[in-house]
C-alpha cells in the first residue's frame, strides 16, 4: 500500500452488529480453542512444522491460527507449500503479520536500512492455516490432512 494509515470509521449499522457479535466473542473464542486444541492434536508429530504457543497463564483467541516452516524453507518453499494447499487441496491459507515495513511503501521509503532479522526471519516462514468458530471437526481434520501430505511431499 503506498498511503499513510487507514480510516477505521464505522457506520451505524456496523457498530450495531458489532454490539450483537461482542456478546457473542466468549462462544466464538471458546470454538476456536475447541478447534485450535483438536489441530495441535493432529499436527503436533509433523516433523519440522512449529504450531502456535499457548502458553498456560493465558488464553489464546485463535483469531488467527499461525505456523511456523522450517528455517530453511523460508520464503520460496514456504510459497509452494502455501501454492499445493490452495491448488490441490483449495485450503487458503495467508502470510499475516509480517514486518509493516515489508508491506508499507510508505514506511519502507522512511526507515531506509531498517533490518530487523528475527522479524524478518519469522514473518519469511509463517503461514496462517484457515480457522473459523463454526468450522465442522471434518473440515479441520481435512485441511490438516492437506498440510501433512504437502509438508511430506516437500520434504
Amino acid at each position: 500500500t503506498d498511503i499513510w494509515g487507514t480510516s477505521n470509521v464505522m457506520t451505524t449499522v456496523q457498530a450495531a452488529v458489532g454490539l450483537v457479535q461482542l456478546r457473542r466473542l466468549d462462544s466464538f473464542v471458546d470454538a476456536r480453542l475447541e478447534i485450535a486444541h483438536r489441530r495441535h492434536e493432529l499436527l503436533e508429530g509433523v516433523e519440522g512444522l512449529t504450531l502456535p504457543l499457548e502458553l498456560p497463564d493465558c488464553k489464546h483467541s485463535f483469531y488467527l491460527y499461525t505456523c511456523l516452516v522450517p528455517k530453511d524453507w523460508a520464503g520460496e518453499k514456504r510459497d509452494a507449500l502455501i501454492q499445493m494447499l490452495s491448488g490441490e487441496y483449495d485450503v487458503q491459507c495467508i502470510v499475516a503479520n509480517r514486518p509493516v515495513y515489508q508491506d508499507r511503501k510508505i514506511l519502507r521509503d522512511h526507515t531506509q536500512g531498517q533490518s530487523l532479522p528475527v522479524s524478518e526471519e519469522i514473518g519469511a516462514r509463517l503461514f496462517c492455516i484457515p480457522i473459523h468458530p463454526v468450522m465442522s471437526p471434518e473440515d479441520n481434520e481435512f485441511i490438516c490432512a492437506a498440510v501433512i501430505e504437502c509438508f511430506e511431499r516437500l520434504r
